[in-house]
């Protein structure tokens, strides 16, 4: 009895372990898990600093801006400490400050341009929760948002985490915007005292610091300088002419058939375009002495209220900036330091003065770094890591490499729009490898149009070919005498020569030196001497007359007509499934139309509509429901009744001539082929090998025309989207001067683009700064031994520059890689664009919790074991 009493004890404390453990292991495979942050255990809450982020648009630090802000330098640099590589994850302003806003990549917030994405329902319902305002909010900061917010940011809402408003609606501006104050949208005019922006930022955040409170703040002062409109401050308008700082290396530096698509395409600036480069870089330098001016008033009024010893102040830029750099006039969206490099400098308190940090850091690291000064861990989904190690310590180890990345266009969807030969099928696979041995490099090369064969006249190289099936490139020779070489005439010589449709063909044999002899002397007394010596003759054995008209006769009529039977059938196949296509979408149409007249709701971009009668009147409510019902259950029935139909028909079918047409083919094969001896030339041509090359054939004709009218209606659409543009925007209605190719990106000048002093004056021009193929995944590495970028573009083009030997990204350096290196960077980029940290805190669960259920196992495993061992000792007692 004591014995059962002791296993049931046993079993149920199993069991309840069991549970207990599922339980905690349900709680840990919770996704949320990975946006949860928890307060430090040494975080002193009376202690906790402010934050000040001061946030400029478009800034650079290779064209010298910082040279020309003194204040910047003498309340900030010369107080704090200045970040030698300070960078971005992308050089574009909406992706560049949703990654600042949420500490993740762009490949995981999938805010990929200016317009895909950004402010959209995906971010407001995924990613604008997460922000580092509202990690901030929860924990007790009071925050504040003073300027420039999303690109597409409409205004229409307060985004969660901010207590203290001030949201710019859309884009940058300086006079003529609309701003959410709180919720509350208000217009502003051109009135330099009271509507210019950059001036309205710093007095609204002074007052917002001066405001004392018990609690910390953060406060972000989003100025839309030196992002154009470029409309500097009175007071600033006769400052910088003949500024050439932006005249690096680089400038006009084109064209550059060793980079990218866009790079290879650009020539040299026109004179024009060079005088544009210099006034715009100088109405640059005019707006951002407001944000220099800006610096100074928020550092004084820190220090007027005591606050300054206990607050950590950000500078830094959303990207950066080129002007003339590589031939483009103007512009970011390159993975090169002038537009991927920005000014990062840090003051507060523990930091010593004009120090200088070399870790390379990046605008994703900006939401860690204040939640870590907030006393807060990290919450596991962000990408980025806290700095406030380098700056307690210079010397810390913080990373290697980076990524670079930008735009949205895949490997698939380049090589459908472009049909781009390199980027299909098994090279696609290639290309997501993440190591390519030096085969799979030949195979998408040997796909490029200048090195496919036969050479050509100004062609140097040629892809080729061996005998064991691997590729190589070699130079082009000039063509091979007689048709090929000796490999090649074998393989010829052993072909069954035949013509589609055809019974019997022929192949080379060699002949008997009589028969040659005879058919020799047959042409010396048919033909002329003369014609004779030009002709090259071949000595063959032909087919009989009477077996040359079966095959070129009846079994070629036969086979066709059995061929063309197939194709029939197949294609009433094809029209039968594109008829139920279409009467679907007719069906869906009228479905639609039917229920917004009946029941006064309708479809709106994935969103239904109803008339606010049909919500607030109960009556109406329940009439539109019966409604809907009833069409549902009337589609069901008349559905029900086609598909009777349809299976009717199938069944009633016609006897087909296909069965009838391949039984007399193969007796009238079996009743006229003659025994042909070894060696004949007379051969048999195969049957079902000819009928499927002629169904292949006619498939990929048919193919290609789809094809064909689907790029007609693509590009059909893409001019009509063109042709709204130019009528909504007005500056394509006056320059006609300014016509671009669909896959650039241009722009046009002219006298009235700026309304501020200093003005243009030098008449209207057209620059292409971009292109759509521009989207690649970079690899930036600094360390004490190495600083390169490394790219891959979706075109399918590589480039690596070496920093140390060439600054400036001159030269694309690819060749000097080995293999055990560029196999080395190609991984790194593919790690790097697969890299979530949310999914590897699931990863890292999930191995947890395999540990778990291992060692729960061994546990059960050792009690049993006792427990049997128990049992023994008990009945060997007895």
């Amino acid at each position: 009895m004591k014995l059962i009493v002791i296993l049931f004890i046993l079993v149920t404390a199993q069991a309840s372990k069991k549970k207990l453990k599922r339980t905690k292991l349900t709680k840990l495979n919770d996704a949320n898990a990975a946006y949860q942050t928890y307060r430090k255990p040494n975080a002193d809450l009376d202690k906790r600093p402010n934050i000040v982020l001061i946030l400029t648009d478009d800034q650079d630090t290779e064209l010298g801006s910082l040279q020309f802000m003194p204040k910047l330098s003498k309340f900030m640099r010369e107080k704090g400490a200045k970040y030698e590589h300070g960078y971005v994850s992308t050089p574009m302003c909406c992706p560049s400050r949703s990654s600042l806003l949420t500490g993740l990549y762009v490949h995981n917030h999938h805010v990929f341009t200016n317009n895909d994405n950004c402010s959209s329902t995906f971010w407001i319902e995924n990613h604008e929760k997460r922000t580092f305002a509202t990690y901030l909010q929860q924990s007790g900061y009071r925050t504040a948002y003073y300027g420039k917010y999303l690109n597409k940011y409409d205004g229409n809402r307060v985004p969660p985490g901010w207590d203290e408003w001030n949201g710019l609606v859309k884009n940058s501006q300086f006079y003529n915007y609309t701003l959410n104050y709180n919720g509350i949208k208000r217009n502003h005019g051109d009135n330099y005292a009271r509507d210019y922006l950059p001036d309205l930022i710093t007095n609204r955040s002074v007052q917002f610091i001066s405001e004392r409170d018990q609690s910390p703040f953060l406060a972000v002062l989003s100025y839309p300088a030196p992002h154009g409109p470029e409309d500097s401050a009175p007071q600033f308008q006769d400052l910088f002419f003949n500024v050439s700082t932006h005249h690096t290396p680089a400038y006009d530096f084109a064209p550059n058939p060793d980079k990218q698509w866009i790079l290879r395409n650009s020539e040299k600036m026109l004179p024009i375009q060079r005088s544009f480069t210099d006034m715009l870089m100088t109405k640059r330098l005019q707006t951002l002495q407001s944000v220099d001016s800006g610096v100074e008033q928020v550092v004084k009024e820190l220090k007027k209220t005591g606050q300054l010893k206990n607050t950590y102040i950000f500078y830094t830029s959303d990207h950066g900036y080129h002007l003339g750099q590589f031939g483009l006039v103007k512009g970011k969206a390159f993975p090169f330091d002038f537009d991927t490099k920005v000014p990062f400098i840090v003051r507060g308190p523990g930091i010593a003065p004009r120090s200088v940090r070399k870790q390379p850091v990046l605008n994703i690291d900006l939401a860690p770094t204040f939640l870590d000064l907030a006393g807060l861990e990290k919450p596991p989904h962000m990408d980025g890591k806290s700095i406030l190690p380098t700056l307690r310590n210079p010397n810390k180890k913080f990373r290697n490499s980076f990524l670079i990345e930008r735009g949205k266009m895949t490997f698939e969807r380049y090589a459908t729009l472009s049909q781009n030969s390199v980027l299909k099928d098994e090279n696609l696979l290639m290309l997501k490898k993440k190591k390519l041995s030096k085969q799979e490099r030949l195979e998408v090369q040997c796909r490029k149009p200048r090195y496919q064969s036969p050479c050509s006249l100004s062609q140097k190289w040629v892809c080729k070919e061996k005998a064991d099936g691997t590729k190589k490139i070699s130079r082009c020779h000039g063509k091979v005498k007689n048709g090929g070489n000796k490999s090649s005439k074998k393989k010829m010589n052993n072909k069954c020569h035949c013509q589609p449709g055809e019974i019997f063909g022929w192949k080379y044999i060699k002949l008997d030196l009589d028969e040659k002899k005879m058919q020799k002397k047959f042409l010396k007394q048919n033909l002329k001497l003369e014609n004779l010596k030009k002709l090259k003759p071949k000595f063959l054995k032909t087919i009989p007359t009477t077996l040359s008209r079966h095959g070129r006769s009846t079994e070629e009529s036969l086979l066709v007509e059995s061929m063309m039977d197939d194709m029939a059938d197949e294609e009433i196949k094809e029209v039968d499934l594109l008829v139920e296509d279409i009467a679907e979408e007719i069906r869906d149409l009228h479905t639609l139309k039917n229920s917004t007249e009946a029941t006064g709701c309708k479809m709106a971009a994935e969103n239904v509509i109803c008339e606010s009668s049909v919500i607030e009147n109960e009556s109406e409510w329940l009439n539109s429901r019966s409604t809907i019902k009833q069409q549902i259950s009337q589609l069901r029935s008349q559905l029900k009744e086609l598909k009777q139909i349809r299976k009717y028909l199938g069944k009633k079918k016609p006897n087909s001539k296909k069965e009838v047409v391949r039984k007399t083919l193969k007796s009238r094969m079996d009743s006229s082929f003659p025994f042909i001896e070894q060696d004949s030339e007379a051969c048999v041509c195969d049957i079902k090998k000819g009928k499927g090359e002629m169904k292949a054939q006619l498939k990929a004709e048919r193919e290609a025309k789809r094809m064909e009218r689907k790029m007609d209606k693509l590009r059909r659409k893409e001019r009509k989207r063109l042709k709204s543009e130019r009528k909504s925007k007005r500056k394509f209605k006056r320059h006609e001067h300014c016509k671009s190719d669909v896959k650039l990106n241009c722009f046009s000048h002219d006298n009235d683009h700026w309304r501020t002093a200093p003005l243009w004056t030098e008449g209207p021009f057209c620059a292409c700064t971009n292109s759509n193929n521009n989207t690649y995944w970079c690899a930036r590495n600094i360390n004490s031994t190495h600083n390169y970028l490394y790219c891959e573009y979706v075109t399918g083009m590589l480039t690596y520059f070496d920093l140390k030997v060439d600054p400036f990204q001159l030269r694309n350096l690819l060749y000097t890689l080995t293999d055990a290196d560029l196999n080395y960077m190609h991984r790194q980029v593919t790690q790097l664009r697969n890299y979530s940290g949310k999914k590897r805190f699931m990863e890292r669960k999930i191995r947890k919790q395999r540990l778990q259920k291992n060692k729960l196992r061994q546990v059960e495993r050792r009690n049993q074991k006792r427990l049997t061992q128990e049992v023994k000792k008990r009945r060997n007692a007895r």
